[in-house]
């Protein structure tokens, strides 16, 4: 049975909605409650994977100790964040009805823009907030402008009263939630011990100006409500999607994939993803960067001759051959081979998608050419064990190159979001957050290194399980597999990784595929700036350690740090293999200790954000990331396909648009910026203030480098590189 457009929206704003309701007990429940709770495993959520458990929080019933609960400033980021994605779509509903303008579009224009600035500058003022006070200030701010956004976009003018009945079912269902959640609070503070005093009154003067009896509470209620008639304003799917096959009656435009984007500015990578170099240089500095493998003299690069070698090259201007290519170590290709047994999705509406597993061959022109950047050569769409003798497509093969480059971008999406991105960043964290909560005490010095690099990891890991891949969620919706074969996929990237820590540390993976040789891959920035960032994190580690263990001896005299290891490698544990310096598990060096908590703080703060940001600086503009196709792969060079037939309809790059700006620019915290008075020790101070100033010169020299490179790599300058996976 196939889904209406209505019931997919319904479902879209359910998911907010919740949401939002979610964030409002936890801005409640982080005011008033104490925490409490154990971390233990959960070995049943899904396979093989570890997952904290405890017991559920009252009121808001969250099964994480509450000392995990994000901070009120990180809500409000989110909160802000999700008000300029709501603003963008009912935007677009206005822009798509023109009886609803009112004025002059140029007024029009400049209003939105003014408020949309209100909303955007918000984010610098969370993010400097000191008291309370001032953060209900924001908050009431947020409502305000929201409030002002949805009175200018509803029909014919008309203004909502927050006092006045609103004529939809929906938002007194969600007056009746609010007064219900503040009933919970209530009870749960009457059998609590705490001493402070609450107060949960409910409602508040129509006028947002009023501020007599506020509190963040009964703003964030407002925001909840402004942001509820923004969802009600939001556009029917376009009438072009035809919901029943999932297909197009009439294809899209590239334009009007570009009107999706409203208040949430229109990625760069739109004007030019058709480029053959930036399809490349999507392979070294886009959302999914280790995938290229340098291709050895025994490696047999696809089925691609000298002399068809030699014609591809010519259009990019440059001479080589394909042996010297290959001798010289200038050939690499992107396996996706690890998609090749994902099964075909249908979800939501019973639309089949095309699941793929591509492999890319690139190439790097020779040392005497003017330009140096990678280039593609050839795409095989599916291996041979999917696609008996599957065809080689290359830039010379018309329209079908163009479809061939699609499914390497959709393969690419996938591979990213399950393997990269949750699987090695997310999941590979989670059990060196719970080894250390459990076996390293409060006042041990690894464990006050370690803790701001923790920080909304166990959160957003369970808020993953329960929205983003549950069954029915996001992922299900937009990927192109199975949820369940989703997530058997992000655990085998994740054992990949955890199952060889010593292997997959960011110098040694390099090194692995054959990456590391600057004069063979010139144009690399997520490896020239991961290196200055690995350095600097190195460093600053090393010399935070070498202060409290001056020899090895100490470290076997530790027990803690010994059983945090343990902890580790022990199968009711995080289940490590090749962890430590010998089967035990036991750290035994300084030297060794130093690498492993560098791979750990690298990974928590620059890979997850080299994999994360890239979601809504390049991921939400679906026709050049495409998170499913739903046309098969071309079986033969014979017929010209058209990519445009492939591309997800547009209701679901809406939804991609939500999802990847969402998780892709709320930035809390900043990589060597700890709380003031984190470190007691006077003695770290000093080697703290080389590590800044180490970044700050990072920073700038990054930032020349950009001037130079075919796109801005900017995911890896440290002022956007946050401390810890709490996005």
């Amino acid at each position: 049975m196939s889904l209406s457009s209505e019931q997919l929206n319904y479902s879209d704003k359910t998911t907010l909605i919740n949401t939002l309701l979610t964030l409002y007990k936890v801005v409640k429940f982080a005011f008033w409650l104490r925490p409490f709770g154990k971390y233990n495993y959960n070995y049943d959520y899904i396979s093989s994977l570890a997952m904290t458990s405890s017991p559920p929080l009252p009121v808001i019933h969250l099964n994480i100790p509450s000392e995990e609960l994000p901070s009120k400033e990180w809500v409000m980021l989110v909160v802000q964040k999700i008000t300029i994605l709501n603003a963008n779509k009912a935007r677009k509903f206005e822009n798509d009805i023109p009886s609803f303008s009112v004025g002059s579009s140029i007024e029009e224009s400049s209003f939105f823009d003014e408020k949309l600035q209100v909303l955007k500058d918000i984010e610098q003022e969370i993010k400097s907030v000191d008291s309370k006070e001032y953060l209900t200030n924001i908050a009431w701010k947020i409502a305000s402008t929201a409030k002002q956004i949805t009175q200018e976009l509803s029909p014919g003018g008309v203004s909502f009263s927050v006092d006045d009945p609103i004529e939809s079912a929906e938002s007194s269902a969600i007056d009746e939630q609010l007064r219900h959640i503040d009933e919970q609070f209530a009870k749960a503070y009457q059998s609590s011990e705490t001493s402070e005093e609450l107060d949960f009154s409910v409602g508040v003067g129509s006028d947002l100006e009023d501020r007599s009896g506020e509190s963040l509470d009964l703003a964030f209620k407002e925001i909840i409500k402004e942001n509820i008639k923004l969802l009600e304003l939001e556009s029917e799917p376009s009438s072009n999607v035809d919901f029943s096959t999932g297909g197009f009656q009439d294809f899209p435009s590239l334009e009007d994939y570009n009107k999706l984007f409203v208040d949430i500015r229109l990625p760069q990578i739109s004007q030019r993803f058709q480029e053959d170099l930036i399809f490349a240089y999507m392979r070294v500095a886009g959302p999914n960067p280790l995938m290229l493998q340098q291709l050895s003299e025994q490696n047999k690069p696809l089925q691609i001759t000298n002399e068809k070698y030699q014609q591809i090259i010519e259009k990019f201007e440059f001479s080589d051959s394909l042996e010297a290519a290959l001798q010289e170590g200038r050939l690499y290709q992107a396996d996706y081979s690890m998609l090749k047994d994902m099964a075909q999705g249908s979800f939501p509406n019973n639309v089949k998608k095309y699941p793929a597993a591509p492999l890319a061959l690139f190439a790097v022109p020779p040392v005497n050419s003017s330009s140096r950047s990678l280039i593609p050569v050839a795409i095989q769409c599916q291996p041979p064990s999917v696609s008996e003798n599957p065809p080689v497509f290359t830039p010379l093969d018309g329209d079908n190159w163009m479809v061939a480059k699609t499914i390497v971008q959709m393969a690419d999406s996938n591979y990213h979001e399950l393997v990269s991105h949750l699987g090695r960043t997310h999941l590979f964290i989670e059990p060196f957050v719970l080894a250390s909560k459990r076996k390293l005490p409060a006042h041990h010095k690894l464990r006050i290194l370690l803790e701001p690099h923790f920080e909304g990891t166990i959160l957003i890991n369970y808020g993953a399980h329960k929205t983003l891949i549950a069954t029915g969620g996001k992922v299900d919706q937009l990927l192109a597999s199975t949820i369940e074969d989703d997530r058997v996929l992000a655990v085998e990237g994740a054992k990949s990784y955890l199952h060889n820590f010593n292997d997959v540390m960011f110098p040694k993976t390099l090194t692995k595929h054959g990456v590391g040789n600057s004069a063979q891959l010139p144009d690399y920035p997520y490896r020239d700036d991961g290196r200055l960032i690995w350095d600097a994190i190195h460093t600053w580690v090393g010399s935070y350690l070498s202060i409290y263990y001056t020899s090895d001896h100490q470290l076997l005299e530790d027990k803690a740090l010994q059983n945090w290891a343990q902890e580790l490698v022990s199968d009711q544990g995080g289940r490590l293999k090749n962890f430590g310096e010998d089967a035990s598990g036991a750290i035994k060096t300084l030297n060794y200790l130093i690498d492993a908590v560098s791979s750990v703080i690298f990974t928590a703060s620059a890979q997850h954000a080299a994999v994360n940001f890239p979601q809504s600086e390049l991921m939400s503009y679906a026709p050049a990331f495409p998170f499913a196709i739903y046309s098969p792969a071309p079986t033969s060079s014979e017929k010209q396909g058209n990519f445009m037939s492939m591309l997800p309809s547009l209701d679901r790059s809406q939804t991609q648009i939500g999802v990847d700006y969402l998780l892709g620019s709320v930035y809390y915290t900043q990589l060597g910026q700890y709380n003031k008075g984190h470190f007691k020790d006077a003695k770290v101070m000093s080697y703290l203030g080389q590590f800044q100033n180490q970044l700050r010169d990072i920073e700038i020299e990054i930032s020349k480098k950009n001037f130079s490179r075919l796109m801005p790599y900017k995911f890896l300058l440290p002022s956007q590189i946050p401390q810890s996976i709490n996005i």
